[in-house]
């Protein structure tokens, strides 16, 4: 059996070695359009090779799979793309094409897939530089223009070609994570006119990709997890966010200290100091800690919940009618009981994903792209401008056999078993405490978090008074008591105002457009996909065939572009097709990937008619 061919190695190899051939034909010449497509194309066959014997599980050394390249063209091919060095200082201009060119012959790696990289273009002077990555055939371009204005036809290239702009570190991790493709690799090039920034800048830009990339691995599997269900709940909640608040409405005055309440077993240790303190701070808390609150006799001022949670989940939930909820802050893809819990004030946000929604309504995005509650309070906090953020019960590991707080679950459900807490990390009281995946993860980004605040000089003081679980780098830490000393809660004043700063953001006329256009989108969806199931079901393809079903798949990806709502349904499988998932899949056909478009549309369809 090993010595059985892989005829897509081998169909590789020799497009490789053609290639090759086609560039040493065109070398002598003055061709340079001619020899730059050569050469791309070379780029993205060597990172498609490179990815087969990766996905294989082979080694890349291995003589019988590795590609050699013909000496001559390597070196032909080295020297072409280095002719930037030998530019002259004077005809240096992203103004113009020719050495835009030259800047990409140069930067782009020998190995480069131009349907799944990233290029991320820092402050361009204009379109020039952005037109001509795209003549390559670049499909992933991210614009990061921080703190200029943005020229016009930058601003113009972005809105034609569906590419983000960027104004902030954060918006730049946000769109990393959001990207629908693996981007195993990218580059980042700077139009900044100062050379002494350039370095910098690079560093910021990796570590907010490299964020980005993480934060989306974890969204992948989450919303894979979870998408169907967003997107429906998304449709049902949409009219229930016609009296509701948005994030974006939301400011808070009067009070500069914030603690942030999760639910992780050393909450018990601190609720008798959070009562006593309850009125001089503003108190964020996770849905699922409220019940420990209650009976504790605090009120949180805002209460947060993310997590869809399916229809069971949701017929069982009892909230307490006795203590009213002051302000719920519900993300718009959980489940609809949510919008029904007896609170003051539902407020509501949507993340970047639901682009469609956003430009219909005119809303902003959640501004923060985050793993758990915790996190996503913590962000707030800083967003809505406290000077000192405290966390209590963010343990991030086990406890005497426990993952919560007594009570934790007596609204929710246990979202993870003991059996998953294997993973040693620093405790907060020295030693090792144990985690497991994902909370480490929130660790790692919990500290990154700090840093990137840090970097950019945002003077908050962070602070992690669990007084139990993992040890949480970039954060100080002490008991609650201490906390309270150190700023002096006792001694402040505080007077807590709560105000919204405009009208709802959503109108039941625009409601309803919004809603019957959905309705077509996924109706004419439907019938592409009959049609496209029913022709790649013939039993004799001809080449008119293969033209028609291409041409009904156009129509479809023009349709599915313009909402983002079978996107997310669809995560799962796009995700495992496309290789962001943690595991991969192949489609066979089209009627079977059709199939299943066919199933999410008519779901989603159905949702509008309920």
């Amino acid at each position: 059996m090993n010595q059985v061919p892989d005829l897509k190695l081998e169909k590789l190899n020799q497009k490789l070695t053609n290639t090759e051939l086609s560039i040493l034909k065109y070398a002598t010449g003055e061709d340079d359009k001619q020899i730059r497509v050569l050469i791309d194309a070379w780029r993205h066959l060597s990172a498609l090779l490179n990815r087969e014997i990766s996905v294989r599980g082979r080694k890349q050394d291995d003589p019988a799979l590795v590609y050699v390249p013909n000496p001559d063209v390597k070196q032909f091919i080295e020297a072409w793309c280095n002719r930037l060095k030998h530019t002259e200082i004077g005809t240096v201009s992203y103004e113009s094409y020719e050495f835009c060119d030259l800047m990409l012959d140069h930067v782009l790696p020998k190995a480069w897939n131009f349907d799944e990289d990233l290029v991320v273009v820092h402050q361009p002077q204009s379109s020039h530089l952005l037109n001509a990555i795209q003549n390559r055939t670049q499909k992933h371009i991210i614009i990061y223009n921080v703190g200029q204005h943005v020229p016009a036809d930058v601003r113009t290239f972005a809105q034609q070609n569906m590419v983000t702009i960027s104004h902030s570190i954060e918006d730049l991790e946000r769109s990393v994570s959001i990207l629908q493709t693996r981007a195993q690799q990218v580059i980042s090039i700077s139009c900044d006119c100062n050379a002494n920034n350039i370095k910098k800048v690079k560093l910021e830009i990796a570590d907010a990709v490299n964020a980005g990339k993480r934060t989306r691995v974890e969204n992948t599997a989450t919303a894979s997890k979870f998408g169907q269900t967003w997107a429906v709940n998304i449709l049902k909640n949409l009219p229930k966010m016609l009296s509701a608040k948005n994030l974006h409405q939301l400011t808070v005055s009067g009070v500069e200290d914030a603690i942030i309440v999760a639910s992780g077993p050393s909450l018990s240790k601190n609720v008798n100091q959070l009562k006593a303190i309850q009125d001089k701070i503003f108190i964020v808390a996770a849905l699922r800690s409220l019940p420990i609150l209650n009976a504790a006799g605090i009120e949180a001022d805002l209460v947060i919940q993310l997590d869809a949670e399916n229809d069971i989940v949701a017929q069982q939930l009892s909230p307490n009618s006795m203590h009213p909820i002051r302000n719920l802050l519900l993300e718009g893809t959980v489940n609809p009981a949510f919008f029904g819990m007896p609170a003051k004030n539902i407020i509501w946000s949507l993340p970047q994903h639901f682009f469609d929604i956003h430009q219909k309504f005119s809303t902003l995005p959640t501004p923060f792209n985050v793993p758990s509650v915790s996190i996503y309070g913590l962000c707030l906090c800083q967003f809505l401008n406290f000077k000192n953020i405290c966390f209590i019960g963010q343990d991030l590991a086990a406890s005497n056999g426990k993952q919560y707080a007594d009570g934790a679950t007596d609204l929710l459900p246990a979202q993870a078993k003991m059996s998953m807490f294997q993973i040693e990390v620093p405790g907060f009281y020295g030693g090792t405490v144990l985690t497991r995946n994902s909370y480490e993860y929130q660790i790692k980004r919990c500290a990154e978090i700090a840093r990137e605040w840090r970097s950019r000089g945002i003077n908050i003081n962070l602070v992690n008074a669990t007084e139990g679980g993992a040890y949480i780098p970039e954060f100080d830490h002490m008991t609650l008591d201490n906390f309270v000393e150190q700023h002096r809660i006792m001694e402040k004043k505080a007077k807590k105002s709560i105000s919204f700063l405009s009208e709802y953001p959503i109108g039941a006329d625009e409601l309803a457009s919004f809603s019957r256009n959905i309705h077509d989108i996924m109706s004419r969806i439907s019938s592409l996909a009959d049609i496209i199931i029913k022709l790649d079901n013939k039993a004799e393809r001809t080449h008119g065939l293969d033209k028609k079903i291409k041409k009904t798949i156009q129509k479809f990806k023009k349709l599915n572009d313009s909402t983002s709502l079978l996107q997310i349904a669809m995560q799962d499988s796009i995700a495992k097709v496309i290789g962001t998932s943690r595991t991969t899949e192949t489609i066979d056909n089209y009627a079977q990937f059709f199939a299943k478009i066919k199933e999410h549309s008519e779901s989603l369809r159905n949702a509008i008619n309920n």
